[in-house]
């Protein structure tokens, strides 16, 4: 909707403006903050499932990728949209991506909404590291493992957490309620074309 993309827009300026352009930090990077890459502050770097086909197939699904609240996932084989990043902010039960797709774990609770925006805001340089011609292109693990970035101190973090987390919880209730109502309206509407439903005598 357009008001989750404003506000998932406001979230990525407000993370330039403070871990870009260090606007609240007198425009240089504070001295306590580190350089990092993003395998020292994640848990888990790995592609999806690779699809079976077969129906005997062993369906047991490895538990680590399972997808969780802050898992960052990145678009990672084939022309066009390879690079594209985006961040579960909601709890999913028992889903997972596949192959094609990078899962990002950030290592704790305060590194999810950095590395997320991060990760949003840098969808170029991230497509950049691609290998292979045109028709087929990967976005090799090691590289994604080897992404350098600027690794806050945990007050500037927590301040960030504590701005960003409402407009997350605000996108994920504005995505609920847009699937109740699209649930609804496709309950309803065959109900009302097959006319099991009589709005004849409705009082508009």
């Amino acid at each position: 909707s357009m008001i989750n993309d404003n506000l998932e827009q406001q979230a990525v300026a407000l993370f330039k403006s403070w871990f870009v352009d260090f606007s609240l930090f007198g425009g240089t990077v504070p001295e306590n903050w580190e350089d990092t890459t993003l395998e020292n502050i994640t848990t888990l770097i790995t592609r999806g499932i690779a699809p079976k086909y077969s129906d005997n197939s062993d369906q047991t699904v490895v538990n680590e990728k399972w997808l969780k609240f802050g898992d960052l996932l990145i678009n990672s084989t084939g022309d066009g949209t390879l690079g594209r990043v985006a961040q579960v902010w909601f709890a999913p039960k028992a889903l997972t991506v596949d192959s094609h797709v990078t899962i990002v774990r950030p290592a704790r609770e305060e590194l999810i909404f950095y590395i997320g925006l991060w990760g949003i805001l840098h969808e170029k340089e991230i497509e950049s590291l691609h290998t292979g011609s045109t028709g087929q292109t990967e976005l090799p693990r090691d590289r994604v493992k080897m992404l350098k970035l600027l690794l806050p101190d945990d007050s500037s973090l927590s301040r960030f957490n504590s701005i960003i987390a409402p407009m997350t919880s605000t996108i994920i209730s504005n995505q609920e309620e847009n699937q109740k109502l699209a649930n609804l309206r496709d309950t309803l509407l065959p109900k009302l074309m097959s006319g099991v439903i009589d709005v004849a005598n409705v009082q508009l």
